[in-house]
């Protein structure tokens, strides 16, 4: 039998903290430990959702993306099989964790951070209601905008305005440029997070997301179109940095699915009494509910670095709130 307290508490307001909420990088502690590295980098970097997402990046490239001869030119035929695609493979992952998770509620609230479930009405969304406010701005804005993105580089590349490099020709650069993705993805998130929470941008365009303070799995591309742009952005870098259409596609998927990690707003989805899968980013789960903290993730430790850290304790809580006091009385 998985049970909670094996993983984790419940404190005085019944909001589930994880064990592994105050774990740090590695990478980043001093001395360094190269055995603790290497089991990060094998089980917490490679071996995990990187992988997966690596995985359905491959099978979308290579069984449902036309031939590069027929991209040489923009046709709406193969940019809307690109656009379909894409509906069909996110429709998918989206509702096989929302479905069991908060439409069957198949586990309750075990292993559920906020112990209350989205409000049924509420006027702050779009349509009155959380989850039509999410599908809305996921499906009319997100998806598309992803898609804008990846036609863009595939046109790129099929029409010869950019090279890319095959695997056979330097299967180490290869290897080498998906491997990095991930931690680039970190690092551009951060910075183009960080941005949004300028007040301005905050105003016109991050508000819609954070409109999600419970968020569950299609909070993840709930976003403002100007945020769509500038979160998709990342796959730029594959115009510049010699890369091959499957790291493109990786960084994509990466940034598309990889963003419910952080909203499902489980710790996990229990399968039977004895397995389940491990799904969801604590650390951004304590941003939709603070606002003002963990602007980026875990891999590349910014947050720690410019003091706005929250792992869930009282001590941090408290170092928060005092934070945002000396910031409230610097603004009057």
């Amino acid at each position: 039998m998985i049970e909670e307290n094996n993983f984790g508490h419940r404190d005085k307001r019944g909001h589930f903290i994880p064990k592994e909420a105050a774990d740090k990088n590695p990478l980043w502690i001093l001395p360094l430990n190269l055995k603790k590295i290497f089991n990060w980098f094998v089980f917490s970097y490679v071996l995990s959702w990187n992988l997966f997402y690596l995985l359905v990046a491959f099978i979308a490239y290579y069984f449902f993306t036309p031939p590069m001869t027929e991209m040489k030119t923009l046709s709406i035929g193969w940019i809307s099989e690109i656009l379909l695609r894409n509906y069909v493979i996110g429709t998918i992952f989206f509702s096989l964790i929302h479905i069991p998770l908060y439409v069957n509620k198949t586990q309750g609230i075990r292993f559920k951070f906020n112990p209350s479930w989205p409000e049924k009405i509420q006027k702050l969304f779009t349509f009155n209601k959380q989850i039509f406010d999410n599908l809305f701005w996921s499906l009319i804005w997100g998806v598309p905008i992803w898609t804008t993105y990846e036609v863009l580089s595939l046109w790129f590349y099929a029409s010869g305005l950019i090279s890319f490099i095959q695997f056979s020709e330097s299967p180490v650069y290869f290897i080498l440029i998906l491997l990095l993705i991930p931690a680039f993805r970190d690092a551009h998130f951060y910075l183009v997070h960080r941005f949004l929470h300028f007040s301005f941008m905050y105003k016109i365009a991050h508000s819609v997301h954070h409109r999600n303070i419970n968020p569950g799995p299609w909070s993840s591309l709930s976003m403002h179109p100007i945020e769509h742009l500038l979160y998709f952005s990342g796959v730029v870098i594959h115009w510049f940095v010699l890369s091959h259409p499957l790291h493109a596609i990786y960084h994509l998927y990466h940034a598309g699915l990889g963003s419910a990690n952080g909203h499902i707003g489980f710790k996990q989805m229990l399968l039977n009494n004895k397995h389940a899968i491990d799904l969801s980013n604590y650390n951004h789960y304590l941003h939709h509910k603070y606002f003002e903290v963990n602007y980026g993730n875990l891999m590349i430790p910014f947050d720690q670095w410019f003091g706005t850290y929250h792992d869930g304790s009282t001590k941090l809580h408290e170092k928060m709130k005092n934070r945002l006091k000396i910031k409230k009385t610097y603004n009057t």
